[in-house]
């Protein structure tokens, strides 16, 4: 049995571990951040630059028209060069303190939704280890957050929609018992239509999500929410499939994707070998993250729950179901996501798949803090000395996320810096060769780094020919 002695001292264990965990954890993204300051214009970064400053609406009717049938991730690279040409260098940093933000908000609203109460501290917690265990398990940390062009298709519409999620639980949560001001469903709309407007898989994902969602409470939600739930849901869904159709009439898809496209069957086919494939090389490559990230929010809500009265078993057993939903539900919204890519070019790449990754770390701290609230009801003479050791294993873990982290910059820190250094030494003799008036520039080559295109002998290549676009010279080689 408890005693108040050990309550406090299991209480101040649990503000400590949260403390600990919360400041390792930003430290970690921090580093992972200072990576993306060595990052610079590459390959696709130069035509698309070149494209929004010959005018914004007119380079994305051309790009819809002959190369792409993403829209809003070209809005999104047209406000990043209207704010400067150098927040290459610090978006990384600027978007993941975003998405960590956003995340914050969405556990704050769903815990709200469910009646849960906590110190908002622990909904930072949660935030910035989601945030942490992602970024560290991407499965191409460079090109999925420092490469300008990838992110702003793969992770730019992750930080986006995050936040059109809290926002939604926000909008269901103010407004129960009554129809949402007329504005607030186009509104919707509009904003998921934005967001699909990214990329395929986004929209993928966002279309089974808020179908699923709307499904859900129009089955089980009785209460005052469901009117405000139901019109939400149904314009964002709206909003997903008028993107969709937008993508898919794209002229520019013949361009992108592959023409031996599967058939429906064949598309289901491959669409869960590579689901399935994905989180068996994940599981088997990255043990040690896979673990923690499990870990780390069951011995969290196995302290949070412990000390209080045990569940109702209505309760119990809903958790129960919702542990047992969790795995399900995010396989058939990873294999969403990965559909357009397997549909248009076979096996996603490596940047597509962080959608995958990001899935399946919610999932696995989900079903941590559901075995660590299931593990609480198992109330025992020596609960209390199993509280205040869960909180002290919750405090030594928060090491890893830090260590980790140092690790992973400490791998790539020289390689980043030598190739930012000759990055900036080229663009310094571009500059001082066409000051004085060469116009067809020979320059030398860098290596490619982490399989991104580099400019090469051929002036005529596509990244050549962006290259001497963006620098306003007639041609660039580089032997």
């Amino acid at each position: 049995m408890s005693t108040p002695d050990s309550k406090r001292s299991q209480s101040v264990f649990f503000r400590i571990a949260l403390i600990l965990g919360a400041a390792s954890m930003t430290a970690a993204l921090g580093l992972f951040s200072y990576l993306g300051t060595f990052t610079r214009y590459l390959a696709d970064d130069y035509c698309e630059t070149v494209l929004v400053r010959s005018g914004l609406l007119q380079s994305l009717i051309h790009r819809y028209e002959t190369v792409s049938d993403r829209f809003t991730n070209q809005l999104f690279v047209g406000l990043l060069e209207f704010l400067s040409p150098h927040t290459v260098q610090f978006i990384p940093a600027v978007m993941i303190l975003l998405w960590v933000a956003a995340l914050t908000w969405l556990v704050f609203e769903a815990r709200r939704m469910v009646g849960l109460r906590w110190n908002f501290l622990l909904d930072f917690f949660l935030a910035v280890s989601l945030a942490f265990f992602c970024v560290l398990e991407a499965p191409n940390r460079f090109q999925t957050f420092y490469w300008r062009s990838a992110m702003s298709t793969h992770f730019a519409p992750l930080v986006y929609l995050t936040a059109f999620a809290a926002l939604l639980l926000m909008l269901a949560r103010t407004n129960e018992g009554r129809f949402p001001a007329f504005w607030i469903g186009p509104l919707c709309l509009v904003i998921a239509f934005f967001g699909g407007g990214f990329s395929e898989p986004p929209d993928a994902v966002l279309i089974v999500a808020s179908s699923l969602a709307l499904a859900a409470v129009w089955l089980w939600e009785k209460g005052p929410r469901r009117r405000p739930a139901l019109m939400l849901l149904s314009w964002t869904l709206s909003g997903g499939l008028l993107a969709l159709v937008v993508l898919m009439a794209a002229p520019g898809n013949a361009f992108r994707f592959h023409p031996d496209r599967p058939d429906l069957m064949g598309l289901v086919y491959k669409t869960l070998l590579t689901t399935v494939q994905f989180i068996f090389d994940s599981l088997s490559t990255l043990p040690v993250p896979v673990f923690v990230s499990v870990v780390i929010p069951l011995l969290m809500f196995y302290g949070l729950f412990a000390a209080s009265p045990a569940l109702h078993p209505s309760k119990k057993r809903m958790v129960w179901i919702v542990s047992a939903a969790t795995p399900v539900l995010a396989f058939g919204l990873m294999a969403a996501g990965f559909a357009p890519s397997v549909y248009g070019q076979a096996f996603p790449a490596e940047r597509a798949r962080f959608i995958g990754c990001l899935l399946m770390t919610v999932a696995l701290m989900f079903e941590g803090a559901c075995f660590g609230i299931l593990l609480a009801q198992w109330k025992m003479r020596w609960s209390s000395t199993a509280t205040t050791l869960a909180m002290i294993m919750l405090a030594v873990s928060t090491v890893y996320p830090l260590r980790a982290a140092w690790i992973a910059v400490q791998q790539k820190r020289t390689l980043y810096s030598r190739w930012s250094t000759h990055w900036d030494n080229r663009q310094m003799q571009i500059f001082a060769l066409k000051a004085k008036g060469v116009q067809d520039i020979v320059t030398f080559q860098l290596i490619s780094i982490e399989g991104i295109g580099e400019l090469g002998p051929d002036p005529k290549s596509w990244i050549n020919a962006c290259a001497a676009n963006y620098y306003g010279i007639n041609s660039i080689s580089a032997p």
